[in-house]
């Protein structure tokens, strides 16, 4: 990028900034999106798996009712021998509950006395009687002591492999009693709760299961993992970091949310929930896809990148319409100048501007000073010397703005300038330009010593005053136009300049002096005031130098002059100074004058009063008259 021109090296650098900005714009509204997103989802899981707990537990805990209330009415029937249609009775007004199973101890026999009813057609699915006894013997020895039933492990019917079972088993007591009379044993078919979820939505892929407190899968849509998986000895989905954290919590009946991969789902990025369901002892997981999660969220902000994108090429493109037409006075100088100073086929890599300036003022510095060396030799040598200093001559009053400027969009101002140069190109310089619709830029300077040298000194303190402009600060434009002149000025030439930025909407000037004359401010009373602040040395002496700056406010109909040097020390034939008490006399004089009728009748005083002098200095002046305040602009 070092070789190319200015105009796209701060293209680039603006356009670079501008998708930082962009980039981190979109990234921190990605993440909080996604933050406040991750927020609902989880709301809506919580919602959801309240639902999927309120249908199980409609399931779990009528079950407890029933086998709570034949517990309490089984010996009644019993003794009035309606046991069976009793039971039959229960299961008829029941439809979650497949079979009720009661196993009686006699008073003398200790044999169970077993009376069982299922649904109409179906075999009866008998719990293990092994088990019951146990469970009566436990309760009778006070190795089990139960205000309540408990859910036992799930089982395959054996009438049905494929068909899952669980029970809850409810002791009976004599009455009045803590003596155990026997258990009751009510079964209910895990497809029932299967079907109920599966009719649950959770997005396009999202499933829901369900782990028996000892953590095997006792619903899930891959049936071959029922009872032969362990959500806590291999997870067959989800949890991909903190799994033992996760594992913990479940036993412990707490709910809980996370990020994983599914292995139903082949390995897919999913978010889990997982929550426990009232009185079993059991827990309900619910596993969506992260894609079906974040879908709407990624399709936003894709559309956000590629508005993003097209903005950054229009502000490219933008950017180099304007830089190409505002560096295009620097550019045209610089070319000039590389044409008038670079050597026969030398051919310069670099496309910087301000790179090239530099190398042709060492190149023509060079030149000149050849050319002076070489003067007396011949004729053709002076014709050569005269013709490349009528070149510079042209150089130099294409760099300064001639007369009034076409300022037609902006009558708040008048501005008028001229340079009248002591020989055939001087030193003097002046400059102004709008750096934006609020803010005028005026320069004017005087470079040490005259001649070529001084000129070319002048054309790059002109040129690198309109690359720094864009700072809007007075004391910083200078600072970087000190350091830059000061790097290669190895034969210690220096300008000294004043330099301002006029906000035509407040007529404040801020203003910094390097060594220059003091300007002076004829205001609309006839007063005159002398801005007699000089803020620093001058340029291209010391580049780390730092400068200062102050501030004044023009009134209406003020008008500031603004003079080089030459204009002070113009002499008559007698050798006296023009001088500056002659010149705030001539100025005081100006009142109700235009910024041309101003300047010219000034340079016409400065005439007169030189005769038949010779002009010893080049002449330069300025005057800006402040004509009307524009409302604040956006």
């Amino acid at each position: 990028m070092n070789q190319k021109g200015i105009s796209f090296r701060l293209n680039s650098h603006i356009t670079s900034i501008a998708i930082v900005i962009i980039a981190a714009i979109v990234y921190f509204n990605y993440y909080f999106s996604k933050e406040v997103l991750v927020e609902k989802i989880e709301d809506g899981a919580v919602n959801q798996s309240n639902m999927v707990i309120s249908r199980i537990a409609r399931i779990t805990v009528g079950t407890e009712e029933i086998a709570k209330n034949v517990s309490v009415q089984a010996l009644y029937y019993f003794k009035n021998n309606d046991l069976g249609v009793f039971l039959q009775q229960v299961l008829k007004s029941n439809n979650t509950i497949e079979s009720i199973h009661v196993e009686l101890i006699g008073t003398k026999q200790q044999h169970l006395l077993k009376f069982s009813s299922n649904k109409q057609g179906q075999n009866i699915c008998n719990p293990d009687s092994l088990a019951a006894e146990k469970f009566i013997f436990d309760l009778r020895s006070g190795r089990t002591k139960l205000a309540h039933g408990i859910w036992s492990a799930p089982f395959f019917c054996r009438y049905d492999n494929s068909h899952l079972f669980v029970s809850y088993k409810m002791p009976i007591y004599y009455p009045d009693s803590d003596n155990v009379a026997g258990v009751v044993s009510c079964e209910v078919s895990l497809k029932i709760m299967q079907q109920m979820l599966s009719k649950i939505r959770f997005g396009e892929n999202g499933y829901a299961f369900i782990v028996d407190r000892a953590g095997d899968l006792i619903s899930h849509p891959q049936k071959e993992w029922i009872l032969k998986r362990n959500l806590y000895e291999k997870s067959p989905t989800i949890f991909k970091e903190n799994s033992q954290d996760v594992v913990s919590r479940i036993k412990q009946g707490k709910s809980g949310a996370g990020l994983g991969n599914s292995e139903y789902l082949n390995n897919e990025a999913a978010w889990y929930y997982y929550a426990p369901i009232t009185n079993s002892g059991w827990s309900v997981i619910i596993v969506i896809p992260e894609k079906e999660l974040f879908r709407e969220l990624h399709g936003i902000f894709q559309k956000i990148i590629v508005v993003s994108v097209f903005g950054v090429l229009i502000l490219f493109l933008v950017n180099i319409f304007v830089f190409r037409r505002m560096l295009d006075p620097l550019v045209r100088i610089t070319h000039a100048i590389q044409r008038f100073s670079s050597s026969p086929g030398k051919v310069r890599k670099s496309k910087n501007e301000i790179k090239m300036l530099v190398e042709s003022l060492e190149d023509w510095q060079e030149k000149y000073g050849l050319l002076i060396k070489d003067q007396s030799k011949t004729a053709s040598d002076k014709i050569k010397f005269d013709k490349d200093l009528k070149s510079a001559q042209e150089i130099q009053l294409n760099i300064v703005p001639s007369g009034k400027p076409a300022f037609l969009e902006y009558p708040e101002i008048d501005l008028y300038a001229m340079l009248k140069p002591a020989e055939t190109i001087g030193g003097d310089l002046y400059d102004y330009f709008f750096i934006d619709k609020n803010h005028l830029l005026v320069a004017i300077g005087d470079v040490s010593g005259k001649g070529i040298p001084a000129s070319l000194f002048m054309a790059i303190t002109s040129t690198l005053i309109k690359t720094h402009a864009k700072i809007l600060s007075s004391k910083d434009i200078v600072r970087r136009v000190n350091k830059e002149l000061s790097d290669r000025n190895s034969n210690q030439y220096f300008v000294t300049l004043f330099l301002g930025i006029f906000d035509i909407r407040t007529g404040v000037l801020d203003y910094c002096n390097a060594a220059h004359n003091f300007p002076y401010i004829l205001h609309a009373d006839g007063t005159l005031q002398t801005l007699s602040k000089s803020h620093g040395l001058p340029l291209g002496i010391y580049k780390d130098k730092t400068y200062k700056s102050s501030a004044v406010e023009l009134q209406l109909n003020d008008m500031m002059i603004l003079y080089t040097d030459g204009v002070i020390n113009s002499r008559d034939t007698g050798k006296h100074h023009y001088g500056t008490d002659r010149l705030e006399k001539n100025i005081q004089n100006l009142n109700d004058l235009t910024a041309e009728e101003s300047v010219m009748k000034l340079v016409k005083s400065i005439m007169i009063f030189e005769g038949q002098g010779h002009q010893a200095d080049d002449i330069s002046i300025l005057a800006l008259k402040y004509l009307n305040k524009t409302e604040n602009q956006a």
